[in-house]
């Protein structure tokens, strides 16, 4: 009875977050699918490398922004709004990169559609991890999933539009896509937790909590490694002779265990606690990226960035749920856009470090620098949370009558 009462209440989450899941997943498959032709724009308009990097960087700069500032309004009762306004703002990003032709255009658009990404996430991830204080890591790996999803059938998609209509065809699709699911974002179910009736001007005030900052460190550390990625792996394949081909379905293969483990790595972090899943799965990861440099051709690197996937999977997941638990329900948003932050400052703190040292240090030293400052700031994280108690979720203490 026990057995068939988890499993219809298993049922009933998937129904009630399915319309959110759709949300994360083609919010995410728009902005990854842009990643899969700056390659192409800069040779179609003749943007220089620096042009190109500050038109990703205006995203990131745009969505750390929105994040830090705004993520709070969603804890207010006012996640449905900010999907739909986000939703908006895609559509109109994605409108103007159809005609765009100066660099300070696609600058702009690329910072809305940044700055709209920002405005969605926060809401959706705050809506899983209220929906069943028993099950945080459970309903965020849903969200996980779905984010993995888009972004990883958003740059193949993009692909063949480019291969049958031009470059410009995929921002008409995705701009048309991104209306289609107006109606979904104005019918969200209402968010179910406890809201916060205080007015705020930041969330930064949550940065005092001792196991948000761990949680914090851990996750930046974590995004550290995705900002080295995207800057030193595709040159690094390219210079072992890889293709364009082979570099995506390296980081293809890397998301495939997201998909697979995201779900069963929410369980196990609420069965067994979150910090614990966390660090296993970051621990492995800091390890595995240590090997890059080392391992010979493209094929190796590949087999260890499957490994990482599987850390990745259980690690970023559980990270969810140790970001949700270090604050109470009314502040989950605010925490979780937070999070957002730091994934983005991680990031963007170590992309251009990595590239430099690719350049000048060579592949061994780069991927060992890299391995080993994640590895340190997981552990620096793991002794911010050490002797710290959840803010909520079936572990925390009961509040005092």
């Amino acid at each position: 009875m026990i057995r068939a009462s988890g499993a219809s209440s298993r049922r009933k989450a998937e129904r009630d977050l399915l319309p959110y899941q759709l949300l994360m997943g083609v919010t995410a498959g728009g902005i990854g699918g842009i990643v899969t032709v700056l390659g192409e724009l800069r040779d179609e308009l003749g943007f220089s490398g620096t042009g190109i990097g500050i038109m990703v960087a205006s995203s990131f700069v745009a969505a750390f922004v929105s994040q830090v500032t705004l993520a709070r309004l969603a804890d207010a009762g006012r996640a449905r709004l900010m999907a739909t306004v986000g939703i908006v703002l895609s559509a109109a990003a994605m409108g103007s990169m159809v005609f765009a032709e100066s660099l300070a255009l696609w600058v702009l658009s690329r910072a809305t559609l940044g700055f709209a990404g920002g405005l969605i996430l926060p809401g959706v991830r705050r809506a899983a991890s209220v929906h069943d204080p028993a099950r945080v890591g459970e309903n965020l790996g849903r969200m996980v999933v779905a984010e993995t999803t888009g972004f990883i059938f958003g740059p193949v998609l993009t692909a063949l539009l480019v291969w049958a209509g031009g470059i410009r065809a995929p921002f008409a699709v995705f701009a048309v896509a991104m209306l289609l699911f107006l109606p979904v974002a104005l019918r969200l179910p209402p968010d179910r937790g406890l809201l916060d009736e205080v007015r705020r001007a930041t969330a930064f005030d949550l940065i005092k909590l001792r196991r948000l900052q761990g949680a914090l460190i851990m996750v930046g550390g974590y995004f550290m490694i995705i900002g080295a990625w995207e800057a030193v792996l595709p040159v690094m394949f390219a210079d072992r002779g890889a293709g364009a081909v082979m570099t995506g379905l390296a980081f293809t293969m890397v998301a495939v265990p997201i998909l697979i483990v995201g779900r069963r790595a929410g369980r196990l972090a609420d069965r067994v606690g979150p910090v614990r899943v966390t660090m296993a799965g970051l621990v492995v990861v800091s390890f595995m990226t240590m090997t890059y440099g080392v391992l010979p051709g493209v094929i190796p690197v590949t087999a260890a960035m499957v490994a990482v996937g599987f850390g990745d999977g259980y690690g970023f997941t559980a990270a969810h749920a140790v970001v949700s638990r270090a604050v109470p329900e009314h502040r989950q948003a605010a925490a979780l856009g937070l999070m957002g932050a730091a994934e983005v400052a991680g990031a963007a703190v170590a992309a251009l470090p990595a590239a430099w040292m690719y350049e000048n240090l060579g592949s061994e030293l780069t991927w060992l620098i890299v391995g080993s400052t994640v590895l340190v700031l997981v552990l620096a994280g793991w002794l911010r949370i050490r002797g710290t108690v959840p803010a909520s979720g079936p572990d925390a203490p009961a509040p005092c009558v």
